[in-house]
């Protein structure tokens, strides 16, 4: 699972950096690019909760 994890997180980080180039090259809407990179920091940080509790779970089981 927190292979999963780490890889969604990894694959979502270089998404948002893409979008983020792409928007500023290509004249993007600020206000489309301001909520792109909302909802992916969002979604990165759910996930890095999500991997954090999980590592606390386990850790706690042993």
């Amino acid at each position: 699972m927190i292979k999963k994890e780490v890889f969604q997180i990894v694959l979502f980080t270089v998404l948002l950096a893409i979008f983020l180039y792409q928007g500023v090259q290509r004249d993007f809407p600020f206000e489309y690019l301001i909520t792109l990179v909302v909802c992916y920091v969002a979604v990165i940080v759910y996930r890095i909760i999500k991997v954090m509790k999980y590592k606390k779970e386990q850790s706690t089981v042993k």
